[in-house]
Protein backbone atom coordinates (compact mmCIF):
# COMPACT_ATOMS: atom_id res chain seq x y z
CA UNK A 1 0.00 0.00 0.00
CA UNK A 2 1.53 3.16 -1.67
CA UNK A 3 1.35 6.10 1.30
CA UNK A 4 0.49 9.37 -0.37
CA UNK A 5 2.67 12.42 0.50
CA UNK A 6 1.70 15.26 2.95
CA UNK A 7 -0.37 18.20 1.67
CA UNK A 8 1.91 20.95 0.91
CA UNK A 9 1.43 23.90 3.06
CA UNK A 10 1.10 27.22 1.05
CA UNK A 11 3.83 29.33 3.53
CA UNK A 12 2.39 33.19 3.79
CA UNK A 13 4.77 35.51 4.80
CA UNK A 14 3.32 38.37 6.06
CA UNK A 15 4.67 42.00 6.43
CA UNK A 16 5.23 42.83 9.99
CA UNK A 17 2.70 44.76 11.65
CA UNK A 18 5.12 47.18 12.82
CA UNK A 19 6.48 48.30 9.72
CA UNK A 20 3.01 48.81 8.31
CA UNK A 21 2.09 50.95 11.16
CA UNK A 22 5.56 52.76 10.53
CA UNK A 23 4.05 53.36 6.85
CA UNK A 24 1.06 54.83 8.14
CA UNK A 25 2.67 57.00 10.53
CA UNK A 26 5.11 58.49 7.69
CA UNK A 27 1.84 58.72 5.78
CA UNK A 28 0.19 60.54 7.96
CA UNK A 29 2.86 62.82 8.77
CA UNK A 30 3.31 63.55 4.63
CA UNK A 31 0.02 64.28 4.37
CA UNK A 32 0.36 66.77 7.33
CA UNK A 33 3.36 68.06 5.54
CA UNK A 34 1.91 68.71 2.53
CA UNK A 35 -1.16 70.30 3.35
CA UNK A 36 1.15 72.77 6.01
CA UNK A 37 3.18 73.62 2.62
CA UNK A 38 0.33 74.04 0.64
CA UNK A 39 -1.32 76.33 3.21
CA UNK A 40 2.72 78.22 3.50
CA UNK A 41 2.28 78.41 -0.86
CA UNK A 42 -1.30 80.04 -1.31
CA UNK A 43 -0.32 82.69 1.10
CA UNK A 44 2.71 83.40 0.05
CA UNK A 45 1.43 83.28 -3.28
CA UNK A 46 -1.61 85.19 -2.56
CA UNK A 47 0.73 87.96 -1.33
CA UNK A 48 2.98 88.05 -4.69
CA UNK A 49 -0.68 88.56 -6.30
CA UNK A 50 -1.21 91.56 -4.22
CA UNK A 51 2.08 92.69 -4.68
CA UNK A 52 1.82 92.95 -8.22
CA UNK A 53 -1.61 93.77 -8.94
CA UNK A 54 -0.77 97.37 -7.53
CA UNK A 55 1.62 97.52 -10.22
CA UNK A 56 -0.91 96.40 -12.93
CA UNK A 57 0.20 92.66 -13.41
CA UNK A 58 -2.41 90.12 -13.00
CA UNK A 59 -2.97 86.91 -15.18
CA UNK A 60 -5.77 88.09 -16.79
CA UNK A 61 -4.19 91.91 -17.71
CA UNK A 62 -0.26 91.37 -18.56
CA UNK A 63 0.00 87.29 -18.21
CA UNK A 64 3.31 87.38 -19.99
CA UNK A 65 5.17 89.71 -17.10
CA UNK A 66 2.73 87.90 -14.38
CA UNK A 67 4.40 84.76 -15.25
CA UNK A 68 8.33 85.75 -15.74
CA UNK A 69 7.79 87.82 -12.42
CA UNK A 70 6.23 84.24 -10.79
CA UNK A 71 8.96 82.43 -12.27
CA UNK A 72 12.04 84.46 -11.23
CA UNK A 73 10.38 85.00 -7.77
CA UNK A 74 12.57 82.66 -5.08
CA UNK A 75 10.07 82.24 -2.23
CA UNK A 76 7.11 80.96 -4.39
CA UNK A 77 9.82 78.41 -6.24
CA UNK A 78 10.83 77.22 -2.60
CA UNK A 79 7.43 76.50 -1.01
CA UNK A 80 6.46 74.85 -4.20
CA UNK A 81 9.33 72.60 -4.40
CA UNK A 82 8.23 71.55 -0.59
CA UNK A 83 4.34 71.58 -1.91
CA UNK A 84 5.82 68.65 -4.81
CA UNK A 85 8.57 66.72 -2.05
CA UNK A 86 5.25 66.66 -0.03
CA UNK A 87 3.03 65.01 -2.70
CA UNK A 88 5.70 62.51 -4.24
CA UNK A 89 6.13 61.31 -0.18
CA UNK A 90 2.73 61.05 0.10
CA UNK A 91 1.86 59.16 -2.99
CA UNK A 92 5.10 56.62 -2.07
CA UNK A 93 3.69 55.95 1.28
CA UNK A 94 0.22 55.76 -0.24
CA UNK A 95 1.04 53.35 -3.30
CA UNK A 96 3.55 50.97 -0.39
CA UNK A 97 0.48 50.23 2.22
CA UNK A 98 -1.78 49.37 -1.30
CA UNK A 99 0.24 47.62 -2.74
CA UNK A 100 0.59 45.45 0.33
CA UNK A 101 -3.18 45.60 0.99
CA UNK A 102 -3.54 44.08 -2.66
CA UNK A 103 -0.94 41.34 -2.26
CA UNK A 104 -2.13 40.49 1.16
CA UNK A 105 -6.20 40.23 -0.13
CA UNK A 106 -4.62 37.98 -3.41
CA UNK A 107 -2.60 35.79 -1.17
CA UNK A 108 -5.84 35.37 1.19
CA UNK A 109 -8.09 34.42 -1.92
CA UNK A 110 -8.79 30.61 -1.98
CA UNK A 111 -8.78 30.70 -5.48
CA UNK A 112 -5.20 31.87 -5.97
CA UNK A 113 -3.32 28.96 -6.04
CA UNK A 114 0.33 28.27 -6.95
CA UNK A 115 1.18 25.30 -9.23
CA UNK A 116 2.91 22.69 -7.61
CA UNK A 117 4.34 22.04 -11.43
CA UNK A 118 6.96 24.48 -12.29
CA UNK A 119 6.29 23.64 -16.22
CA UNK A 120 2.61 24.50 -16.09
CA UNK A 121 0.86 24.96 -19.23
CA UNK A 122 -1.02 28.08 -20.29
CA UNK A 123 -3.63 26.13 -22.26
CA UNK A 124 -2.02 26.66 -25.78
CA UNK A 125 -0.31 24.20 -27.55
CA UNK A 126 3.72 24.36 -27.15
CA UNK A 127 5.80 23.92 -29.91
CA UNK A 128 8.84 21.90 -29.77
CA UNK A 129 11.48 22.75 -32.51
CA UNK A 130 14.06 20.87 -31.22
CA UNK A 131 12.29 18.13 -31.97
Amino acid sequence: MATLPAPRRRSTTSVPGPYVQYLQARLLEAEAGLTAMSEKYERTKARFDRCYARRGITPDTDIVNYISAKSMNPELKFWYAKVEHFQREVAAYGAVLAGLDAARRMLADAGYRVSDDPRQRNGRRTLNRAA
